[in-house]
């Protein structure tokens, strides 16, 4: 089962037989990508059903171009956790691949630069996140791999301001239950 979350709602890509009696679920061979969208505004949460559950995702993925993303959630020697603070929202670092890059060097890449974080490295990969946007009238699924990173920086930090990053904060895992009702939901999802 995947979460792929589009306009901040749920699209539930599952090969569970319970969901076909649901009248929110609808086989992914038979629906497009705008179909998709257009029922999910209405419903609020659809399934779509595939009984290849081995590779429903790379099936839902023939429908829509897909775009590579990478971030980091990042801790110093105190436990807290590096946010952004984005067009309203609080965020995680993140951000597109580039050509000839790995997954890993776009996501400490993007890190930085988002950030103007030092002495950054990568712990461990942690699961990848999807959601869709729109551009240009076109849809697109964004699959963001994200990576547990450690810094031991204290310094300044540097918002990269033409991405619309007002702010960077440390946040204590204490204040987390304050930021992420702030956040988007594929965030979210990363914290459990």
């Amino acid at each position: 089962m995947y979460k792929v979350f589009a306009n901040r709602l749920p699209i539930i890509l599952t090969s569970d037989k319970n969901y076909l009696d649901n009248p929110n679920t609808y086989l992914l061979s038979s629906i497009s990508i705008e179909e998709i969208i257009k029922k999910l505004k209405i419903k609020k949460e659809i399934f779509i059903y595939s009984p290849n559950k081995e590779d429903i995702l790379n099936e839902f993925k023939t429908k829509i171009d897909t775009i590579k993303a990478a971030g980091g959630i990042v801790r110093n020697k105190d436990n807290e956790l590096l946010f952004i603070f984005r067009k309203g929202k609080w965020d995680l670092p993140k951000g597109k691949a580039e050509k000839n890059e790995n997954i890993s060097q776009t996501a400490l890449r993007e890190v930085i630069e988002e950030t103007g974080i030092k002495n950054l490295s990568i712990v461990k990969p942690l699961e990848k996140t999807y959601h869709i946007f729109k551009r240009r009238n076109n849809h697109y699924l964004k699959l963001t791999y994200w990576f547990e990173m450690y810094s031991d920086y204290t310094g300044k930090f540097k918002p990269q301001k033409k991405e619309g990053i007002s702010r960077v904060e440390w946040i204590g895992v204490e204040n987390l239950e304050s930021v992420l009702p702030k956040s988007y939901a594929n965030i979210r999802l990363l914290f459990g």
